[in-house]
């Protein structure tokens, strides 16, 4: 079971290649889509819920692309995913009840319910500095570049 979508993933792994260019200016889409082995179309359909949300800027134009508004510091992995996946809204039941709730439980509503708090709780604490930190700590990890899968929509 994946814990996020993939539209959230590269969200995550273009906020964390900006944050790397933080203060470089703006970076274009299509050179962090090629970098990232992300297809390009589809990244610029991501970074837009970022900008609506006020975590990136976006400028048209030649010396234009996408940058970051606030420090890496100043960012977190829940305000990425959720502007993908509206986190904050209500939750689905995961077996599918139509109503969810502590007075009308499915069979797994507690452990869900403990497991989505604990999983928004580590998104809320981890920085985009905090990503930045493990890809200076680890560049082994390759991270935020291409992953195995991704390679193939390389040219």
């Amino acid at each position: 079971m994946q814990a996020i979508s993939r539209s959230s993933e590269y969200a995550i792994r273009a906020m964390t290649f900006l944050a790397q260019k933080h203060g470089q200016g703006f970076q274009l889409s299509r050179d962090v889509a090629e970098t990232l082995g992300i297809p390009g179309p589809f990244l610029g359909k991501i970074l837009q819920p970022l900008v609506l949300r006020g975590l990136l800027h976006s400028q048209r134009g030649r010396s234009g692309g996408f940058r970051m508004i606030h420090r890496p510091t100043e960012v977190t992995l829940f305000q990425i995913v959720d502007a993908q996946e509206h986190l904050t809204a209500t939750r689905k039941c995961l077996l599918g009840q139509a109503e969810c709730s502590d007075e009308r439980a499915c069979p797994m509503h507690e452990y869900w319910d403990n497991c989505s708090e604990s999983f928004l709780a580590l998104l809320a604490g981890t920085t985009l500095q905090n990503v930045v930190d493990f890809c200076r700590e680890k560049p082994a990890s390759g991270y935020p570049g291409p992953t195995p899968e991704d390679t193939s929509i390389l040219p």
